[in-house]
């Protein structure tokens, strides 16, 4: 936890096909054979030596990797007032909850993109019984793309979820305080800045032409699912190839001092010269925090 009262939680899980490693290095060497041509003489590996001889670590396969951020504050309370507004119990709720607001990053890698794109994705955010999803965003498509169309370089957030396009070059959306700045992980070897104000929200330094389009749906009181897929071309919109990102928020109702536990399970599909279609399937747990002071 930061001195500001920002949770950061960053986690990774691999996005796995039926192909096995070896087979894939078999396919790419059988059928891509330039690709180790261009490779130093050192490192080079002849057409006929058996595929098991490369090192595990080369990037083969349809695979990819996802990281996943859990960035959690406390909801200020006129917010919670306006979403419990027509509840009959709101004041017995408000005396014995707590209520979070959880942005939830994360960003696709493809393990091998020389030979492999991304097509499409579902990613299902599964809070325990007893946690209530109160609100959550973005609620619809359009949202997305008005924020790639209008560039940037980074996303906001406001305290009552509206995502937004900054540019930091123009507007000053978040005090310099080091104490309001925060980092998720995005890459292997990858982060970015984010920072916090209880005024005005959160700021993601993630450029709008590196954001998937996605939009988040409600299943049950704990359980929202989200459809990712590349950006769709258009005058305004031209694919870069490298959109990975996406940024998800929730509000939710939880019992007093305790972070839930998250289950993100993704299930993906993705296309390459060698494989065709191929779908993906990973999931990982961002771990429960008790308590919470």
């Amino acid at each position: 936890m930061t001195d500001n009262g920002v949770w950061v939680e960053s986690v990774e899980a691999a996005l796995l096909s039926e192909i096995g490693m070896s087979s894939a290095r078999m396919m790419k060497v059988a059928y891509l054979p330039y690709s180790v041509k261009n490779m130093d003489e050192e490192h080079c590996v002849p057409l006929l030596q058996p595929v098991n001889t490369l090192q595990e670590d080369e990037a083969s396969g349809p695979n990819a990797m996802v990281y996943v951020n859990k960035i959690s504050t406390r909801t200020p309370g006129e917010e919670i007032k306006k979403l419990l507004k027509k509840d009959p119990g709101r004041e017995e709720i408000l005396r014995n909850y707590d209520f979070y607001t959880i942005l939830l990053s994360t960003s696709i890698r493809m393990g091998d993109p020389s030979t492999t794109r991304f097509i499409n994705a579902t990613v299902e955010f599964v809070f325990p019984p007893g946690i209530k999803i109160l609100d959550y965003s973005p609620k619809d498509r359009g949202i997305v793309t008005g924020i790639i169309e209008t560039g940037g370089t980074g996303i906001s957030l406001s305290q009552t979820m509206d995502f937004l396009a900054f540019s930091s070059q123009s507007t000053k959306v978040q005090s310099d305080n080091p104490e309001n700045r925060f980092e998720v992980r995005v890459g292997p070897e990858a982060k970015i800045t984010g920072t916090y104000s209880k005024k005005k929200g959160y700021s993601l330094e993630i450029p709008p032409c590196e954001l998937l389009e996605y939009q988040v749906m409600l299943k049950n009181e704990h359980e929202v699912y989200a459809e990712i897929y590349p950006p769709m071309p258009t005058q305004e919109i031209q694919s870069t190839g490298n959109e990975t990102q996406a940024v998800f928020s929730l509000i939710i109702q939880t019992p007093r001092n305790l972070l839930p536990e998250i289950h993100v399970h993704i299930e993906g599909r993705v296309k390459g010269n060698l494989w065709g279609v191929i779908p993906l399937k990973g999931s990982v747990v961002l771990t429960k925090t008790s308590n919470v002071s």
